[in-house]
């Protein structure tokens, strides 16, 4: 029998068909991470399948919707359901694509991975996946991997397979919450249909275990003291070495760095360890291997041990504070809040970039649009940081020093106080919801005065005028700048209140 749900709908399927009681769409749609448009232009095609084998879609407004029927028809729907998964067609939002690209492409590595493969995978077209292919070059570049192009072949990522195995681990974090991930981890038989994730990911994920490297982690976490977010990147990183086992992917490292690995005290219980993957992997374990666990282990240990810091270190902590003074407010380079906590986050990260432990900062993109200034001055700052530790900080560090400096600007009231004027048809209740928008995205803003259109002249005094309408012959470029916006002051018109307000 022919398949006729797609991926998502089968996902709305398998959560109908664990609800013991009816739930509404706002239910489901949360649950799945869809929206409730998305939800409801899908159930059509759910009733319908759902009628073809004797059951019906039933719905009550204000309780909810439920599968009803003969119970053996619900039983032989849930192994249909089991059964077919996988070979249901496939729709995947821009950024589900995204994540399915650069796993397909990690997992294959060094295999090349064919236009047409991807092109069944994602479900678009070739010129699509070419896009969403130069789309991963950034972000596999700062897991310092390259994006082959084989004329006539395919697509491969060229790299050493420790780097590989590290930039797996990190889309993992970055696709799957960190509480998802050590619920799933922690509960035996728990599958990954059950979880938040596109068809496609849950495919990946299913194929490297995560439960059994989660008890090896666990056997043996007395010995490393791992902890915190250790406690879920180290069965992470030994799930992932097992199925690069498997895909017989050798780690290759240098001899000194290797003997040194081998040498520390740690590697006795990073042995066992490896041991245990590779029986589980049912692969010969080397010491490769063992030195690349070894190191994992090492970093993730320092990463929570209290040492001090060096002094060329608060050196550097004083020389970021002094450029974060110089262009944003002097004020900050004095500010012991923000050495404390610059300093503790670059203990952090020179074991990070020592160990090459992955790093996700989900607020990156938030802040970045939030506090663009700010952000600009944090890349400054991280070009600083790169030269004096010898490493490139990734675009998640540069989103934390970001949140810093931007937290101690708002937490001293140091941001410019800027005068806003607010512009609208007549004066109406939508000039008020905006005036409620711009006081809690731009708290440097004095709200002078809200007038009409009619009421704007050359005079305006005000740093920046914002309106709900165009107005006659003033733009950007007048003086003073204005900005027509949505009276909701949407995403767009945030950005360009930023801009303005940075100029």
């Amino acid at each position: 029998m022919s398949v006729s749900l797609d991926s998502r709908q089968m996902r709305m399927m398998r959560w109908l068909l664990k609800q013991e009681v009816p739930q509404s769409t706002a239910v489901m749609a949360n649950d799945l991470g869809l929206t409730q448009r998305v939800i409801r232009y899908r159930l059509t095609g759910v009733e319908k399948f759902l009628k073809g084998r004797g059951l019906n879609l039933a719905k009550k407004r204000g309780v909810g919707i439920w599968i009803a029927g003969n119970d053996s028809a619900i039983e032989q729907l849930r192994t249909e359901i089991q059964q077919t998964s996988r070979a249901a067609p496939r729709v995947f939002a821009r950024d589900e694509r995204f994540d399915l690209l650069r796993a397909s492409l990690l997992f294959a590595s060094p295999e090349a991975v064919s236009l047409e493969r991807l092109q069944d995978e994602l479900q678009v077209s070739k010129t699509s996946a070419r896009r969403d292919a130069r789309r991963a070059e950034p972000w596999l570049e700062h897991q310092g991997l390259v994006l082959a192009r084989k004329s006539g072949v395919g697509l491969s990522i060229v790299g050493p397979e420790l780097s590989i195995r590290r930039a797996i681990v990190k889309l993992i974090l970055e696709v799957v919450p960190t509480e998802v991930l050590r619920d799933f981890m922690s509960t035996p038989d728990q599958e990954w249909s059950s979880v938040r994730l596109s068809a496609g990911m849950t495919d990946f994920l299913q194929d490297i275990p995560l439960h059994q490297c989660w008890s090896i982690a666990k056997s043996h976490s007395s010995e490393s003291a791992i902890t915190g977010e250790g406690e879920i990147m180290l069965p992470i990183f030994l799930a992932t070495t097992a199925r690069r086992m498997q895909q017989d992917q050798k780690v290759s490292m240098e001899a000194g760095q290797l003997r040194s690995l081998l040498d520390h005290p740690v590697a006795e219980n990073a042995r066992i360890v490896a041991a245990d993957v590779g029986a589980l992997a049912e692969a010969e374990v080397g010491d490769e291997d063992v030195a690349a666990i070894a190191e994992v282990v090492l970093g993730l240990v320092s990463l929570h041990n209290d040492t001090p810091m060096s002094t060329s270190a608060e050196d550097l902590v004083t020389q970021m504070m002094a450029l974060a003074g110089e262009r944003l407010h002097p004020f900050l380079a004095a500010d012991r809040e923000l050495r404390r906590g610059l300093s503790q986050h670059l203990e952090r990260l020179v074991v990070r970039l020592k160990y090459g432990l992955p790093v996700h900062n989900p607020l990156l993109v938030e802040v970045s649009n939030r506090y663009p200034d700010v952000h600009n001055v944090a890349r400054e700052i991280a070009d600083v940081a790169s030269t004096q530790l010898g490493s490139q900080l990734p675009e998640d560090e540069i989103g934390f020093i970001t949140m810093y400096l931007s937290g101690a600007m708002e937490r001293t009231h140091l941001w410019p106080r800027m005068r806003a004027v607010v512009v609208c048809p007549s004066g109406v209740a939508t000039a008020w919801i905006l005036v409620s928008r711009i006081q809690a995205e731009f708290p440097q803003l004095d709200l002078v005065d809200v007038i009409s259109a009619r009421d704007v002249d050359d005079d305006v005094e005000a740093d920046v005028v914002i309106s709900t309408v165009d107005l006659a012959n003033r733009d950007e470029d007048s003086t003073p700048p204005t900005v027509v916006v949505n009276p909701l002051l949407l995403v767009d018109d945030v950005r360009t209140i930023s801009r303005i307000l940075t100029k």
